[in-house]
């Protein structure tokens, strides 16, 4: 009976670890939705940045940057280290960036899946006539 017990344990341990794992990951990827935190990480893949260096290298439209910061911060995913009168931010763990390129290649694979399907719609109609294409405004 201890042993069926034990094993009982173990599996709602088990089950525990799994929900756990899946609220960090949504928790993790929650904090990575929002293209300007993106930038701020692929400026980070170049090595530790205050925020006034961080903020001169986005678009001059974008604002709270240290907002954007602490939401990566919080969720664990950049460091933040004082130096002197500053704060450098860096990222925690390198394997963002495999995330971050795997990311990438699911982008270029749908924009090379887009192209493959206008080209045959190009050879469809050769004559330049469009085919049943929506055109799209921007």
């Amino acid at each position: 009976m201890t042993t069926e017990r034990y094993s009982h344990t173990i599996t709602l341990r088990g089950a525990d670890i799994i929900g756990e794992l899946q609220q960090f990951k949504a928790g993790y990827l929650k904090a990575l939705a929002h293209p300007v935190r993106i930038r701020i990480l692929e400026i980070l893949r170049a090595g530790e940045s205050s925020v006034t260096d961080i903020g001169a290298q986005l678009d001059p439209g974008v604002a709270n940057v240290s907002q954007h910061l602490s939401v990566l911060r919080t969720a664990g995913i950049v460091t933040a280290q004082k130096s002197g009168l500053s704060v450098l931010y860096s990222v925690r763990d390198q394997e963002v960036f495999t995330v971050l390129d795997a990311l990438r290649e699911i982008f270029t694979h749908r924009l090379d899946s887009m192209q493959t399907t206008l080209a045959a719609d190009d050879a469809d109609h050769p004559q330049g006539k469009p085919g049943k294409r929506r055109q799209v405004r921007a």
